[in-house]
């Protein structure tokens, strides 16, 4: 494999940049369709013509930046990650991805080398899915996976996607042309930092992604009866707070101590009346479990609902545990991880295999092309916060790794 050598300064100069695009006291706010969301697009657009690649946005508003290739009718090598960010958010989270991906064309450009297969940089839309409530909406429109309640999505301001999707370029009543084929993509490579501690505890600097976590979100409605705070016996109370409490401490449980999935979390919780001086009567959460294993998250639920029966029966409340969301872990396949860690032995850096516990576009994309992700370290595992960090040495180390991965993909 040819030596190429990523520019450090020039991607990290790059990055830095795009990290002042919706810069404020309170974190990043280059949240998705918002006028930062725009001079983001805007920036790295031009970057990609800078680095002599052709540049379109789709219907569903990805922007893709492309550079063809010197074999006859070869697929081309994705690469790509978003810029859109959560409200209060870092400035590393997706920006590294696309900034690296830049960094690989130009570096090749550089040093006048072109690949066999075409090259293709995507900035997917929405990934966050923050405002709309719909996630990954770019990466999923290129792998045909919309959803009714995609096309009908309404903003918390009250505006439609449809309205909206124009303002980056985008066309809904069109979404079906931003499907790709999956013979149009060799393969698809997403560098990422790992929002997770384990890197950067460990002194790994790259990381090999073995897959993506499969997620099971549920509402639990508990209802029980409001009564005054001062004058309703213990024994007599159907306090719903009570009955929430417990089944907190068990969604803890099932992934902690009993160990049946990696991850739970109980992450909004609805209390009414909501008055320091009247027993709650009604408690709506939210509970998610996350895992590698579909089937860990299916014992998980096996394990809240026979808890909320239990704790339904003892708290005299009624408890109605309802599935929202199911969404399947994505495995990346030993050949691709395999990619990742010959590219880290070329340029000889350590690896970790590891799962991730966040969602990523390389989910939605791995459903149509091979994909792998490269993970590098997150500073104290921080990461959709404004203390989202990632060195200088570990952005470039996974940007070098992206393009040894590139070409070795291009080779083989």
């Amino acid at each position: 494999m040819p030596a190429v050598a990523i520019n450090s300064t020039r991607l990290n100069d790059n990055l830095t940049a795009l990290g002042q695009i919706g810069n404020t006291d309170e974190g990043m706010q280059r949240v998705a369709f918002s006028s930062f969301d725009v001079a983001g697009r805007d920036y790295v657009t031009e970057l990609m013509r800078r680095a002599g690649m052709t540049v379109r946005i789709d219907a569903a508003g990805n922007i893709i930046g492309r550079v063809e290739g010197s074999g006859p009718s070869l697929p081309a090598i994705a690469m790509g990650s978003h810029t859109d960010t959560v409200p209060a958010g870092g400035q590393y989270d997706g920006a590294l991805g696309v900034i690296a991906a830049i960094e690989v064309v130009q570096a090749l450009a550089d040093a006048g080398q072109t690949t066999r297969h075409p090259l293709e940089v995507m900035v997917f839309t929405n990934e966050e899915g923050t405002g709309f409530h719909r996630w990954l909406l770019g990466s999923r429109a290129v792998a045909g996976l919309w959803e009714a309640e995609d096309f009908s999505a309404v903003h918390d301001d009250g505006a439609t996607l449809t309205s909206r999707l124009p303002d980056i370029g985008g066309n809904i009543s069109h979404i079906a042309e931003a499907r790709r084929r999956p013979d149009e993509l060799a393969c698809y490579l997403e560098l990422h930092i790992e929002q997770g501690p384990t890197m950067h505890r460990g002194g790994y600097p790259i990381g090999i992604v073995t897959g993506i976590t499969g997620r099971s979100v549920y509402h639990v409605d508990i209802v029980g009866e409001a009564n005054h705070a001062g004058t309703t016996p213990m024994a007599l109370r159907r306090d719903a707070m009570s009955a929430a409490a417990q089944i907190a401490l068990k969604v803890r449980s099932i992934a902690g101590e009993m160990e049946i999935c990696r991850v739970g979390t109980v992450g909004s919780m609805d209390v009414h009346p909501n008055a320091g001086n009247v027993i709650p009567g009604r408690v709506q959460m939210g509970v998610e479990f996350r895992d590698e294993r579909m089937e860990s998250l299916a014992a998980a639920e096996v394990e809240l609902r026979r808890t909320a029966e239990e704790v339904g029966h003892a708290e005299q409340v009624g408890i109605a545990v309802t599935a929202q969301r199911n969404t399947p872990s994505v495995p990346i396949s030993g050949n691709m991880q395999q990619l990742v860690a010959d590219a880290a032995e070329v340029a000889g850096l350590a690896h970790i295999t590891m799962p991730s516990g966040a969602g990523h576009d390389a989910q939605a994309i791995a459903s149509i092309t091979p994909a792998a992700m490269i993970f590098v370290p997150s500073v104290n595992g921080v990461s959709h916060a404004p203390a989202e960090y990632s060195t200088p040495e570990d952005c470039a180390n996974g940007a070098q790794v992206l393009l040894n991965a590139l070409l070795l993909a291009d080779d083989r």
